[in-house]
């Protein structure tokens, strides 16, 4: 029997991990890793619900583990302490679970920011990209923090907003009963709009530029550009300077 080889999630930096969990069981064993530099002391881990109990910070206290915190919903509201995860996505939770303190694992580890493009049909969509926060199509791989360039093909084709992920991915069915497009959908925030739009013909042209996989194929479909987005970035504050401070903590 022949067994596929999973896929990895995100390059992180850690002794005895090289990718970043993508199920809870990833979570578990990352958290083992962590718990020293975190300062718990485990009593047990074990299947059934809380996953684990504890002494942290002078008390026992029972954790339970999720690759999504909001995953946690399905508990009762008072079972555990702490919700150790990858991805938090609960901050605004409801009352009855706002007692429990979640500690994401991401900032822990140096995960890496991805970095994709997307694009736009002004005809069809145009409109919603005047507002602040929107819902827009993400490739899966996509996490919270990651960083989204819309590419717009009317009235030039261009890269003319660079949005924050603000809300995990999920996927849609047709016809779904919130609206939104079939597929796998983002919550998505502006944080710049480019005031000189960064065009296919510039970036065509550049000898830099050009040769980027992205720019060969005129940007089509969605589009991880993680080991562009340097180049890219330089050509966007060549244009914008004022586009470095907003810009910051994406090429730190």
């Amino acid at each position: 029997m022949k067994y596929l080889q999973p896929k990895c999630g995100r390059q992180i930096s850690i002794r005895g991990m090289a990718y970043a969990p993508t199920v809870e069981l990833g979570v578990v064993f990352l958290f083992g890793l962590l718990a020293p530099r975190l300062g718990f002391c485990v009593e047990s881990v074990h299947p059934h619900f809380p996953d684990c109990w504890a002494i942290w910070k002078g008390k026992r206290v029972r954790i339970e583990f999720e690759f999504r915190a909001s995953s946690y919903k399905i508990h009762p509201a008072k079972g555990a302490d702490i919700i150790v995860c990858w991805e938090n996505d609960w901050q605004a939770r409801p009352a009855q679970f706002r007692h429990l303190q979640i500690i994401c694992l991401k900032p822990y580890v140096g995960a890496q920011r991805r970095v994709f493009v997307v694009g736009c049909d002004e005809s069809a969509r145009g409109s919603e990209l005047r507002s602040k926060n929107i819902q827009w199509s993400v490739p899966v791989s996509a996490e919270i923090g990651d960083l989204v360039l819309i590419y717009r093909t009317r009235p030039v084709s261009a890269i003319c907003d660079l949005w924050e992920i603000v809300h995990p991915p999920k996927r849609y069915e047709k016809g779904n009963a919130e609206g939104y497009w079939s597929g796998i959908q983002a919550g998505l925030r502006r944080i710049l709009s480019l005031n000189t739009p960064l065009t296919y013909a510039r970036l065509a042209r550049e000898p830099k530029t050009k040769v980027l996989a992205a720019v060969r194929r005129r940007f089509q479909g969605k589009m991880d550009i993680t080991e562009e987005w340097s180049t890219l970035y330089d050509q966007i504050v060549i244009l914008n300077p004022r586009a470095k401070a907003a810009l910051r903590p994406y090429v730190e």
